[in-house]
């Protein structure tokens, strides 16, 4: 038997199992329903009561892989990677991935669920008809302050530019726009500038910045729970969950303002159970799933939850959500594709040096 033929005949053996037809009608035996879907995701993303509960009402097991930023999990894609049913890129690549064929076409807009997002999330900018993706948290980008090490008021991007005398207790993330982007607002540009004035002072700031750095890091919620760091950038959702392990840990979102990021849900063109894969998007829609994602995990929700309720007022708390004033000042990095070339390159010399 040559190696020529082996694949061949592999084929023709499943062919049977694939196109089998029912002794009654002639029509073809559904596809048996997968015993596990795989879900490449954010770290520490998923109340383990809502997976629970939807392995219970599916009967379906849920794997979890694990990115640190979107580079990595789309050049994972691009590779070639296959299996993943359910990945999390951040609106402003959506656009990109769709363009290289790396998401199967979702028709979000049509799922039942989709009547329960929020008005300002039913039609995104990077993808409107919700035709490959669907918004599923959204919280900001700022600063996680331990208070048994800084005593002062912390308010702004100063803290982690300015302090020499906190060298080695500083961490960023390991996330070239959200690095570059927390530069450029310090200095008063939009995070999405690309004047070269403006990228130029962000790279010296920089720079000058990775004397006095701890780490890059996109997983800094351990080193926030252990007490590790004094300041760290961070996402809100995982500041939130260090401070439930470390009550010294406050969140700041800077004065000079910040990202404002919107995490989705799509079906990668490698899925192995695409169906499966959509009963669990549509599960994550229901907002009683959406209320327990966002007590749990302080990621605010993108489905509309009930004024008062508990979960939206422990957001509040927490200052998680950013008042009038500096909800002006957030903004969303752009999907544009010359800009993120850009940061990549910046990112690639600011880490050679």
């Amino acid at each position: 038997m040559t190696k020529r033929l082996l694949p061949l005949l592999i084929v023709a053996a499943l062919l049977p199992a694939c196109t089998k037809k029912t002794a009654e009608t002639g029509a073809s035996a559904p596809a048996a329903k997968p015993t596990a879907i795989n879900v490449y995701s954010w770290s520490n993303y998923f109340n383990p009561e809502v997976v629970q509960r939807f392995e219970t009402e599916s009967g379906v097991k849920v794997n979890f892989s694990y990115f640190s930023s979107n580079e990595e999990m789309m050049a994972k894609l691009q590779a070639g990677a296959r299996g993943y049913d359910v990945i999390l890129p951040s609106g402003y690549v959506v656009k990109a991935m769709k363009t290289l064929g790396l998401l199967q076409p979702l028709k979000g807009s049509e799922l039942p669920e989709a009547k329960h997002l929020s008005a300002r999330f039913r039609h995104p900018d990077f993808d409107p008809q919700l035709e490959h993706s669907v918004p599923f948290a959204w919280g900001t980008t700022g600063l996680a302050i331990n208070t048994a090490k800084v005593k002062q008021h912390v308010d702004g991007w100063a803290w982690v530019f300015q302090h020499p005398e906190l060298k080695g207790q500083i961490t960023m993330l390991d996330d070239p726009s959200g690095v570059i982007a927390a530069a450029l607002k310090f200095l008063g540009y939009s995070l999405n500038d690309t004047k070269p004035e403006a990228l130029k002072k962000a790279q010296e700031l920089l720079l000058g910045q990775k004397k006095i750095l701890k780490a890059y890091t996109s997983e800094a919620k351990a080193l926030l729970e252990s007490g590790d760091v004094a300041i760290a950038q961070a996402y809100s959702s995982d500041v939130g969950q260090a401070m439930r392990t470390n009550p010294n840990i406050q969140f700041v979102v800077p004065k000079e303002g910040a990202e404002l990021w919107l995490d989705t849900l799509a079906i990668p063109t490698g899925a192995m159970a695409p169906a499966t894969a959509k009963e669990f998007i549509r599960f994550m829609l229901r907002p009683e799933i959406a209320e327990l994602q966002t007590k749990y995990l302080f990621t605010n929700p993108v489905v509309e939850l009930p004024a008062g309720s508990e979960a939206l007022k422990q957001l509040e708390r927490m200052h998680f959500i950013p008042n009038a004033a500096l909800m002006s000042k957030m903004e969303a990095i752009s999907d544009d594709p010359a800009l993120h070339e850009t940061h990549a390159r910046l990112w690639t010399e600011l880490k050679a040096e």
